[in-house]
């Protein structure tokens, strides 16, 4: 039973990390017009000459009304990218982007272009080049907003003669090429230095090869995101030897930057403004971000680090009373029972041994989601289970458990045989794995005290996030490992007795319903019902080959029989899996025909596009970021959010209820979660209704992690309480 418990694990440690990819079905339109937007390619010259560079202006036309992205595109939005589809020996450059502007979005603000803008790319041809012409082509892709943002690409191309015979070539369109230069910002030179304090970023520059009196006001854009709050006012003011402008901060670290590299724009008294690339050289500045005292703009709070161990110890205390966790820990706390004061040593052996499971897995899962990240993947806590194949590996690991605690098959050393003696190696094994297990059960859910501990965690560094997740798991380990070294906590338990087995037998109950519960959730990942019934009758074989094995005895031909059912039951639960194209990864889209589950008649799905457009209105917005696989989501909601009182009272109150169903990976509500420095879920934000004689919003209010009717009135309507 051991064997095929790790050869299980091994299985889900393949799985264990969701793989990111970015997909792009749209089809580039050809001669560069799209929908809202149009590009086209045109060059300096007439003719392209072997051996030399050649300029290019890439133009893009802008709809009234509509806008597209700078490098750095501010609050939201994607840059204009260029993919060269070139003859061999030509290489194309990067496109060089023109002064932005800023344009308000919302809340949010933007960097980017309305109506035009002009970038700067150039082609270098190879030393020889066949033939009398070539052809030069190009894929653009950019983004371009509204009320709406709709991805565009197109297919741009030129066609150009060789330059043969000393032919000179002559210039196409000096006018475009002399307003490309001019919308780009100039290399001049401003010496720049920064202060930053009280939340603020103030950069003071000397004006060397400028006239500082004919300067009205300025404006600067970031090359990074993160660096500013890009909404807030810029402030303005003349020094003896220059200017400053003093911008709110916002909470990148400046340690993640080499320097302070972006575009000045000087504004003159007439209006006109000119671009200026500046660059600030940052000296080593300690790896953490700005620390933020009281409530922050998004509502979460500031944590210090020694808080944050503390409520990752408490959350993983509280760990141990989830309905799947519990049960694991009784059988362990069963096999102490018939302990003597004798075999003391073995029973502090079995705590550190389950200690040191539930540690190196935290270990293990916290790595591999903070190297994502680091990657760029846009996952979070409990990602695991946003992989179907996971999912159906630990129902059927538990199926197995239960089967075994049922007594339908007993294998000596099995780590979940009640009463086992833990003098044997096979009792440290078993203890180490049970807190593998443990854990591996644990992580989809975000007790109370955890979210906050883990998004400050995920914020942090390496080494300190990774402190943080070993509370955790410390705290998840600590009543097990407190009952193994304290004989006065064990004396405490009932004496052995026949009671043990029928307490054993009636545990097998609550892992059924986790298994059952793991079988639910998958089926909320798979696109056709088909994949579920493949996994039902894998479960089948995977039964059937314990009973065939039960029956071999000695027999070598009867034992290959049982394997080639294992095998066979795991070939169909899993290759269709793997092999269908929606579930390739964990990020895709699940099909239509797969119902989402029901979360009430007043709840709408959340998208970003509906949030925005939601929270521009007047109404009162509650939002519920949930997943089918967190058993405290489940609870709230049918304890509170369920509740008629509470479906009533979004109804009265005309409260737009919007639910993010985080069961698969989806890379908005992970965006969402981060807004409020959290990396899991339950989350449950409150936005009051925009008051009607200032027309302003108060700031969003994070709701507890455990919910009952009653406190969720005393958060939307307080004042009628």
């Amino acid at each position: 039973m051991q064997k095929i418990i790790l050869s299980l694990l091994v299985l889900l440690a393949t799985f264990i990390a969701p793989a990111a990819r970015a997909m792009d079905d749209a089809k580039p339109v050809k001669d560069g017009v799209a929908r809202y937007a149009s590009v086209r390619l045109v060059p300096e010259f007439s003719h392209v000459t072997a051996g030399q560079s050649m300029r290019f202006v890439l133009e893009q036309s802008i709809k009234d009304h509509w806008h597209t992205y700078w490098t750095n595109p501010g609050d939201s939005g994607e840059s204009t990218r260029i993919k060269w589809n070139l003859q061999n020996g030509f290489t194309g450059g990067d496109l060089s982007f023109p002064t932005p502007e800023r344009i308000p979005f919302g809340p949010l603000l933007n960097f980017g272009y309305n109506k035009q803008a002009l970038f700067m790319t150039d082609i270098t041809a190879p030393a020889m080049i066949e033939g009398d012409e070539v052809t030069l082509k190009a894929n653009v892709e950019w983004l371009v907003c509204k009320d709406i943002c709709v991805p565009e690409t197109a297919e741009v191309s030129v066609t150009l003669p060789v330059a043969r015979d000393n032919v000179k070539p002559a210039k196409t369109d000096e006018a475009l090429f002399t307003a490309a230069d001019n919308a780009q910002p100039k290399q001049v030179n401003i010496s720049g230095m920064f202060e930053e304090g009280d939340g603020t970023l103030t950069l003071n520059f000397k004006g060397e090869s400028i006239d500082v009196s004919q300067i009205a006001s300025a404006e600067f854009f970031p090359t990074e995101w993160g660096i500013i709050l890009n909404p807030n006012t810029q402030e303005f003011q003349k020094t003896s030897d220059g200017f400053s402008l003093r911008m709110s901060r916002d909470t990148r670290s400046l340690s993640e930057i080499k320097s302070l590299d972006g575009v000045l724009v000087l504004i003159d008294k007439n209006g006109n403004k000119v671009g200026h690339k500046v660059s600030i050289a940052l000296p080593n500045i300690a790896a953490s971000p700005p620390t933020a005292t009281g409530n922050n703009q998004n509502g979460s709070t500031s944590l210090t680090l020694l808080s944050a161990v503390f409520f990752a110890l408490l959350g993983g205390i509280i760990l141990n009373l989830m309905p799947c966790v519990f049960p694991i820990l009784s059988m362990k706390a069963l096999s102490l029972v018939k302990l003597s004061d004798k075999e003391q040593r073995h029973a502090v052996s079995s705590g550190l041994a389950y200690t040191a499971g539930v540690l190196l897995c935290f270990l293990s899962i916290a790595g591999i989601l903070i190297g994502l990240q680091h990657a760029g993947a846009n996952i979070g806590w409990g990602f695991q289970l946003q992989n179907p194949i996971v999912v159906l590996v630990l129902s059927y690991l538990l199926f197995l458990i239960g089967l075994n605690l049922s007594g339908y098959f007993e294998v000596s050393g099995s780590f979940v045989s009640a009463g086992q003696s833990l003098t044997t190696k096979h009792g440290l094994t078993g203890s180490f794995f049970t807190g593998v297990l443990a854990t591996l059960v644990a992580t989809p859910c975000t007790a109370p005290f955890m979210g906050a501990a883990l998004g400050f965690a995920l914020t942090q560094p390496p080494a300190i996030a990774l402190l943080i997740f070993l509370s955790l798991g410390f705290g998840l380990a600590l009543p097990y490992l407190l009952l193994c070294v304290s004989p006065h906590l064990r004396a405490l338990m009932p004496k052995p007795g026949t009671w043990m087995v029928t307490f054993k037998e009636f545990l097998a109950f609550p892992i059924y319903a986790s298994a059952v519960w793991l079988l639910w959730v998958y089926a909320q990942q798979i696109p056709n019902i088909t994949l579920l019934f493949t996994a039902m009758i894998g479960g089948v074989l995977l039964l059937m080959s314990i009973w065939i094995f039960k029956k071999s005895n000695t027999k070598l031909f009867i034992k290959l029989l049982a394997l080639a059912t294992l095998l066979g039951g795991l070939v169909l639960a899993f290759t269709p899996l793997t092999l269908h194209k929606e579930l390739a990864t964990a990020g895709d889209k699940i099909s239509e025909s797969n119902s989402a589950p029901s979360h009430g008649e007043t709840a709408v799905p959340f998208s970003q596009k509906d949030f925005d457009a939601a929270l521009k209105g007047d109404q009162a917005i509650f939002v519920n970021m949930t997943a089918s696989w967190c058993i405290t989501c489940k609870i709230n909601e049918r304890v509170a959010l369920l509740d008629e009182a509470t479906q009533t009272l979004f109804k009265d109150q005309n409260i737009i209820y919007m639910v993010g169903d985080w069961t698969n990976q989806n890379p908005e509500i992970t965006d969402y979660l981060k807004q409020f420095d959290r990396n899991g879920v339950p989350l449950y934000v409150y936005y009051a209704a925009r008051d009607k004689a200032t027309d302003i919003r108060a700031e969003p209010k994070i709701l507890p992690q455990l919910l009952t009717p009653g406190l969720i009135k005393d958060a939307l309507i307080p004042d009628k309480i």
